[in-house]
């Protein structure tokens, strides 16, 4: 069977935004193409721009849910995530950026996997397209060792990028870890898939997916001095 006629109603895509309406449009588009019948959440943290518009306007085979956080109490891209997982009904969810850095075709592969009865899927990225300046790269290659590290020594499952935003597991891990211990993620924070490996004690059966890191065409990164202050800080948590 190839991808595109599988059946994905199984698979929940989530996609944390906030100020995304200049690519969110395309990236439904793209999602329902590859990965037709699934159920995608949008889970807004607040966003001043068209980012909701685009999605209520989006007519596909996709069934698509906006999750409007605007009026929480605590914002980040974490909480942002957690939200989105309490509230998906389906089997697997697989988590995704929304400015279109985390290629869509490689959603299917994560299903594959997780069907194939695997309980993580990470994503690792083999290629990234354009040019990152000196200081990213180091920025990012010190916090994957970092957080690596910190795992190690809690002795607990690990992945090659525990930085990474683009994963896939099982729904009902999640939610039973969110359910009983959601206050030690950094809820303010981006790294969700490194606190839930911090968090959780069990083994898991875990599996990579290689994918080709984009460029970012619009927007502009998230990454900031409170955001990596939150990162530093969970690894000591």
């Amino acid at each position: 069977m190839s991808e595109n006629q599988r059946n994905f109603s199984d698979l929940t895509i989530i996609i944390p935004t906030l100020n995304e309406e200049q690519t969110i449009g395309l990236l439904l588009e793209k999602l329902d193409k590859d990965v037709p019948q699934s159920t995608v959440i949008v889970s807004d943290d607040g966003s001043k721009d068209k980012t909701r518009e685009a999605v209520e306007n989006h007519k596909g085979s996709i069934k698509t849910k906006f999750l409007d956080r605007s009026t929480k109490e605590i914002h980040g891209l974490t909480i942002s995530v957690l939200d989105a997982i309490e509230s998906s009904d389906t089997e697997f969810f697989v988590v995704m950026d929304g400015d279109l850095q985390h290629p869509s075709e490689v959603v299917p592969k994560f299903h594959k996997v997780l069907r194939e009865g695997y309980d993580l899927a990470a994503g690792k990225r083999i290629e990234v397209i354009g040019k990152w300046p000196l200081h990213r790269k180091i920025m990012s290659y010190g916090a994957i060792m970092l957080g690596r590290f910190s795992l190690i020594l809690r002795g607990r499952n690990r992945v090659k990028d525990v930085m990474s935003g683009l994963y896939a597991s099982r729904t009902e891990i999640w939610k039973k870890v969110i359910k009983e211990k959601k206050g030690r993620f950094a809820l303010e924070g981006y790294k969700v898939l490194f606190d839930f490996l911090r968090i959780y004690k069990t083994k898991l059966k875990i599996t990579h997916v290689d994918y080709v890191f984009g460029t970012r065409d619009f927007g502009e990164s998230k990454i900031s001095k409170k955001v990596l202050w939150v990162y530093f800080k969970s690894l000591f948590k």
